[in-house]
C-alpha cells in the first residue's frame, strides 16, 4: 500500500502530496508540514517488503533505520539536510528539505553537454559531500545525474536519493537484465558476500565518473554488466567530445575501471587527478576521535600558552609606561648638580 494525496503522517504533522519516485525497496513523497513547507518523505515500500522473508524483512527496517540516522549526521551543503525522522505504522520514515531546482540530467539535456569548467565544478562539490560521506563510513550506492539538483538561483549543486535500502536485500525488480542502470558499478549488481566486500569508497567514485561522463558529451556510457558480459567497449569521453582535455579524460578512464580495486581508492585521490588541489578539503579529525596522546599535547599546549601570556603581563606593562608617560604624575625634583638643570648666567 502506498500513501494517497492528502493523507495524514505524524500526528497530522505532514501531509502527502504526491508519490516523487520508487526506486528499490524505497519511496518518495512530496508533503507539506504544518506551516506550508514542502518537505520530501522516504520510507520503505511496503508493497515490495511484502515480497520478502520475514528474516529480509527485518533486515531491510533494521538497515533503512540504521542508513537514516547515517545520513542525519552528514552535514554538508553539497548534501541533501534530514530534518526529521519518525515511525507511521511499522515503517520508519525519513523528512527531509525540499530542494527547488532542476537536476543535471534535465539541464544538460537542451545543452546537449556541460562545458568542461562547468562540469568539473559540480563535480567537485558533490566530491567534497561524498568526502563527508565517507568518513562515516557511508555510501551513497546512487549518484547519477538524476539525483544531483542544482539549487535554483545560485551555482551549488546538492546530492538527493541516497540508497538506503541496496546493501540489505537483493531486488528482484533490479536484478540483471531489468533495470540496468548506466551509472551504476559492477559491485552493486549483486548482494553475495563477495561483491559486498568490495563495496568501498571508489564505488561511488565510478558513479561520480559516469555522472562526469554524461555532463561532458551527452551521452550515457556502456553499462558495466554489458562491459563484463558482453565485452562492449567504453568509448573514451574525448572520442564523443574534443573540446575534453587528456588529463579529465584518462581520470574519468580510470575512475570507471571495471575491477574496483584499480579505481582510485578516495574521491581526494580521483579529485587530484582532475587537477583539483584538495589540501582545503580535507576535514578536521573531531576531538573524540583523536588519540589520547594527541589530547595531551593539545592540552599541554594550551596550558604553555596561558603561562607565556600571564608572565608578560609584567613586563608589558612596563613597556607601555615607558612609551606613554604619565602627565598627570608631576616629575621628580632634580637637583642643581643635575648635568640636566640649566645654568644660571
Amino acid at each position: 500500500m502506498t500513501w494517497a494525496s492528502g493523507q495524514k503522517l505524524h500526528r497530522d504533522r505532514y501531509e502527502i502530496k504526491q508519490d516523487l519516485r520508487q526506486e528499490n525497496f524505497a519511496i518518495t513523497y512530496l508533503a507539506e508540514d504544518r506551516d506550508d513547507r514542502k518537505v520530501v518523505i522516504k520510507t520503505l515500500n511496503s508493497n515490495l517488503l511484502n515480497q520478502l522473508s520475514n528474516e529480509d524483512r527485518d533486515r531491510l527496517k533494521s538497515g533503512f533505520a540504521d542508513e537514516s540516522r547515517k545520513l542525519a549526521i552528514c552535514k554538508h551543503p553539497n548534501i541533501v539536510q534530514v530534518i526529521d525522522t519518525f515511525e507511521e505504522g511499522d515503517l520508519k520514515c525519513m523528512v527531509m528539505e525540499h530542494i527547488l531546482g532542476d537536476n543535471l540530467a534535465k539541464i544538460v539535456e537542451p545543452r546537449g553537454f556541460l562545458p568542461e569548467k562547468e562540469a568539473l565544478d559540480y563535480i567537485q562539490q558533490i566530491g567534497k559531500a561524498l568526502i563527508v560521506v565517507h568518513e562515516q563510513g557511508f555510501l551513497h550506492r546512487n549518484v547519477k545525474p538524476e539525483n544531483i539538483i542544482l539549487r535554483a538561483g545560485t551555482h551549488q549543486v546538492v546530492l538527493i536519493n541516497f540508497d538506503l535500502a541496496r546493501r540489505f536485500v537483493d531486488n528482484p525488480v533490479s536484478s540483471r537484465g531489468n533495470l540496468v542502470d548506466k551509472f551504476t558499478p559492477i559491485e552493486l549488481y549483486s548482494n553475495s558476500p563477495r561483491q559486498q566486500a568490495r563495496r568501498k569508497p571508489w564505488t561511488d567514485i565510478y558513479s561520480l565518473a559516469a555522472t562526469l561522463y554524461f555532463l561532458l558529451t551527452g551521452k550515457q556510457p556502456e553499462s558495466a554488466i554489458e562491459r563484463q558480459d558482453n565485452n562492449k567497449r567504453l568509448i573514451p569521453p574525448k572520442e564523443l567530445n574534443d573540446q575534453i582535455s587528456d588529463r579529465v579524460n584518462d581520470a574519468i578512464i580510470h575512475a570507471m575501471e571495471l575491477q574496483p580495486d584499480k579505481r582510485p581508492e578516495t574521491v581526494e585521490d580521483w579529485l587530484k587527478e582532475l587537477g583539483f588541489k584538495t589540501a582545503g578539503i580535507f576535514l578536521p579529525k573531531l576531538p573524540w576521535t583523536q588519540p589520547l596522546w594527541a589530547w595531551i599535547l593539545e592540552i599541554m599546549g594550551v596550558l604553555a600558552l596561558f603561562a607565556a601570556l600571564i608572565s608578560g603581563v609584567k613586563d608589558g606593562t612596563d613597556l607601555f609606561k615607558d612609551w606613554f608617560i604619565d602627565k598627570s604624575t608631576p616629575p621628580t625634583q632634580q637637583t642643581p648638580s643635575s648635568s640636566t638643570q640649566p645654568q644660571n648666567r
